[in-house]
C-alpha cells in the first residue's frame, strides 16, 4: 500500500532553495462523443492524474511532475530540483487550508451516456438540412477537473472545475466549391448548464452559415469601413490586443505594448478587462493555477494602458502583483501566463445605429481564426460569415474575407463602440499547452480597415 504523501514537507524542502515554490496536484476525466458523417465515429473516456513540483529561484523555473503519487517518486523530483539551486534553511509555512470550491451544481456523470450520445446525434442530423452538405462533424465534450495548489505563500486551496463543449461544423459543396459553417456552446457548468439546452440549434446554426457562405458572393478587395458584430465574439481582442498585454511578452521584447504603460493605446472610448470571475464562462477560474484568487483586471481604461497581466513568476521578476493569470493546461506543465475572460467594454450607441453610419463597406457577423505578430502587432483574421453593408444596411453576404492591419493602428481608429456585448468560446494555445477561454466585445466600427477579397 502506497503512502499518502506528506506534500507540506516536501513544498518545505522546494522552498528552502528558491524564491517561490508550489506544488499542484490535479485528477480529471474526460468524456468525448464525435458523430463523423451521421454516425459514431469516436467515443472514448480518459482518467489522468498526476502532480507537478516548481521551484523559482533567480527568475528562473525548475519543474517536475510525475503520475505516481508514490511519495519515494515525489522526493527524488524534489530532490532533483533543490540540486539546482543553493540549499537555504527550512522555511516555517503557516497554510491556510480553504474549502473546496465547486464551479458545477451537478457533475456531468449524472448524464446518462445514452443521452450524451443523443445530444452528439441530434447535432449532427441538424446540420444535414440541406442535400448540398457533405460532411458534418459534431462533437459533445466534458472535462471535470479536481485540482489541488499548495504554495510558499501559505496558500492551500481546491477547485473542482466542470466543463462542457458542444460544437458542429458542416462542410457544404456546389461544384468546386466547398464552404464551412461552426457553430458552438459551452461554458464552465455541469448538468445543469444543459437544461434549457436545444441541441438542435447548434447543427442547424453551422448548417446556416455554410449554406450562407456558398450562396455568397466573393468579398471585395480594398480600403473599407468594417463594422465587426458584437456575434462575431472577441477574436480581435484576444489576439491582436490580449496576448500583447501577457507579461511574458510584454516585459521579454515580444510585444508592441512593451513600455508602454501609462500611455494611450487606443481610442478613449475603448476600455479592455480580463475577468476570471465571469462564472459560467468558459474563461472562469476561481483561482488561477499557482493559488492567486481570481479578479477583475482592467488592461487599458479609457485608451490608456494600466497594467499587464502577470503571473507569479514575472511578478517576482519585474515587481507588481499576480493577477491571477498563471495558468496551465495539467500538471504536465508549468504555468504561463494566460488570458481568462477577455473583453473589450461595451458603449452606449444602439447596434443599428453603427451600421446605419457606414453607407459601403463590410459587416462581420462571425469571425474565424488567423495570426498575429504580437512584436509588431500585425495582424490576419479569418471572417467566416461577412455581408455587403449598403446605404446602412445589410445587403448580400459575402465569402473567403479576410482582414488585415495592425493591433494598436486599428484600437486607435475604433470610433463607436456599441451598447451590446457578445462572447466566443475557445482554446487559447501557448507554450505548446492549451486553456480554455473566452473572449467578447460590443459592436464595433473601424472608419478604414484592409480588406482580402476577390
Amino acid at each position: 500500500m502506497v503512502k499518502t504523501p506528506d506534500y507540506t514537507r516536501i513544498l518545505k524542502k522546494l522552498a528552502s532553495c528558491g524564491d517561490y515554490a508550489d506544488i499542484f496536484i490535479e485528477s480529471s476525466f474526460r468524456r468525448i462523443i464525435v458523430f463523423e458523417d451521421g454516425k459514431i465515429d469516436t467515443l472514448s473516456s480518459e482518467d489522468d492524474s498526476g502532480v507537478g513540483l516548481r521551484l523559482i529561484r533567480n527568475g528562473r523555473t525548475f519543474y517536475g511532475y510525475t503520475n505516481s503519487s508514490d511519495p519515494a517518486v515525489l522526493n527524488e523530483i524534489a530532490d532533483g530540483l533543490t540540486a539546482l539551486g543553493a540549499k537555504g534553511a527550512e522555511r516555517t509555512l503557516d497554510f491556510t487550508c480553504s474549502a473546496p470550491v465547486y464551479a458545477f451544481e451537478r457533475p456531468c456523470e449524472t448524464i446518462a451516456l445514452q443521452d450524451k450520445i443523443k445530444i452528439a446525434e441530434t447535432v449532427s442530423r441538424s446540420a444535414y438540412g440541406d442535400k448540398r452538405v457533405v460532411q458534418v462533424r459534431a462533437f459533445y465534450g466534458d472535462v471535470f477537473r479536481d485540482v489541488r495548489i499548495i504554495n510558499s505563500i501559505g496558500d492551500d486551496k481546491t477547485k473542482k472545475l466542470s466543463y462542457i463543449t458542444i460544437y458542429a461544423n458542416a462542410v457544404a459543396k456546389d461544384g468546386d466549391d466547398l464552404q464551412t459553417g461552426y457553430e458552438s456552446f459551452g461554458g464552465v457548468f455541469g448538468a445543469e448548464g444543459l437544461d434549457c439546452f436545444d441541441a438542435e440549434t447548434v447543427g442547424k446554426e453551422a448548417l446556416r452559415k455554410a449554406m450562407n457562405n456558398l450562396e455568397a458572393d466573393y468579398a471585395p478587395a480594398g480600403r473599407m469601413p468594417v463594422v465587426l458584430a458584437s456575434k462575431a465574439g472577441g477574436t480581435m481582442v484576444h489576439e491582436a490586443v490580449g496576448h500583447g498585454l501577457e507579461a511574458d511578452l510584454a516585459e521579454e521584447g515580444m510585444s508592441v505594448y512593451e513600455d508602454k504603460t501609462g500611455t494611450q493605446v487606443a481610442n478613449r472610448i475603448i476600455s479592455v478587462i480580463d475577468d476570471g470571475t465571469l462564472k459560467p464562462k468558459r474563461g472562469y477560474i476561481p483561482f488561477d493555477d499557482e493559488g492567486t484568487d481570481a479578479r477583475r483586471n482592467v488592461l487599458i481604461e479609457n485608451g490608456i494602458l494600466k497594467s499587464y497581466m502577470r503571473d507569479r513568476l514575472y511578478a517576482l521578476k519585474n515587481g507588481g502583483t499576480p493577477t491571477g493569470n498563471g495558468r496551465r493546461e495539467s500538471y504536465r506543465h508549468k504555468p504561463i501566463v494566460r488570458m481568462t475572460n477577455t473583453f473589450i467594454s461595451s458603449g452606449s450607441t444602439k447596434p443599428e445605429e453603427i451600421i446605419k453610419s457606414v453607407d459601403n463597406g463590410i459587416y462581420v457577423a462571425d469571425m474565424g481564426g488567423g495570426q498575429v505578430n504580437t512584436v509588431n502587432g500585425d495582424f490576419v483574421f479569418e471572417v467566416t460569415e461577412g455581408y455587403i453593408i449598403k446605404n446602412g444596411q445589410i445587403d448580400r453576404p459575402v465569402k473567403n474575407a479576410t482582414l488585415m492591419g495592425n493591433g494598436p493602428e486599428v484600437m486607435q481608429s475604433i470610433d463607436m463602440t456599441g451598447s451590446d456585448l457578445g462572447f466566443g468560446i475557445g482554446t487559447c494555445g501557448k507554450g505548446g499547452q492549451g486553456v480554455p477561454v473566452s473572449d467578447a466585445q460590443p459592436t464595433l466600427r473601424i472608419p478604414l480597415i484592409t480588406v482580402g477579397g476577390k
